[in-house]
């Protein structure tokens, strides 16, 4: 049986295709939604919730942008932030929840990130074939690592965010 590949808008993963839920933001294919699904049973039940996963989960909603919403806007935002915290200033898991919580105080709605750079490269397929706790780590670091850095004519503007959330003031949007 010849089965049909679909091409994720996102993170440019090509995948067998899928019927199922997508993510919320319409970022990926619900194959790719699949897949980071996968990662983060894996992430729960076999590794019992390492700390790489909030970086996890950061870089595939970094990778997979739904722009379309406000809602869309402020999680590529919060996740962008969350990789700055984690990849430029080092933070621990729990200090990263605790600045995310400060960014968007209010839901308010910001301009998109743009242009958007080319996303693809490594993806959360990468992840999803490590063979144990250790490469899964590596894995996710480097696929982080390259999101962030794809993102790089933004990094002021996420420097900001940050600035301002953890000065406990409202993000500002431009």
């Amino acid at each position: 049986m010849n089965r049909v590949i679909e091409h994720c808008p996102g993170c440019a993963a090509e995948l067998p295709r899928v019927d199922g839920p997508t993510d919320p933001y319409g970022g990926a294919t619900a194959s790719c939604w699949a897949v980071f699904g996968e990662v983060c049973m894996k992430d729960f039940g076999e590794y019992r919730y390492p700390d790489v996963h909030r970086l996890i989960v950061d870089a595939y909603m970094a990778q997979h942008p739904g722009l379309a919403t406000p809602a869309g806007r402020r999680s590529l935002a919060t996740h962008l932030v969350g990789l700055y915290c984690s990849l430029a200033r080092g933070m621990s898991a729990k200090e990263i929840v605790r600045v995310l919580a400060k960014v968007f105080p209010d839901k308010q709605d910001l301009p998109p990130f743009a242009p958007i750079p080319s996303l693809g490269g490594q993806t959360v397929a990468t992840v999803r074939d490590a063979a144990n706790l250790t490469e899964h780590q590596e894995r996710a670091t480097a696929w982080a690592h390259a999101v962030w850095q794809a993102w790089s004519p933004h990094h002021h503007r996420v420097e900001a965010l940050f600035s301002a959330a953890t000065r406990g003031r409202a993000a500002t949007t431009k």
